[in-house]
């Protein structure tokens, strides 16, 4: 069987940029969407005047420092 030399040359060039294709697809679907911004409550201990910031959504928080509750500072 004889290869003509411009099968020799496309066929491999063929399959490397199928390769490249299903890599560079790979790739982009595997990507997620960067999750939403949690927007974090800021807290000032009445006790000890600690100012600290929570993403967690509750009322009360209990200080860092001293443990005291203290509640969410209004903006």
């Amino acid at each position: 069987m004889i290869v003509s030399p411009t099968v020799f040359f496309f066929v491999p060039l063929f399959f490397a940029l199928v390769a490249v294709f299903a890599g560079w697809l790979y790739y982009t679907l595997r990507q997620r969407a960067p999750a939403p911004p949690r927007r974090s409550r800021i807290y000032r201990c009445a006790g000890c005047g600690h100012v600290y910031a929570d993403q967690r959504d509750r009322p009360l928080c209990r200080c860092l420092k001293c443990g005291a509750m203290n509640e969410a500072l209004r903006r």
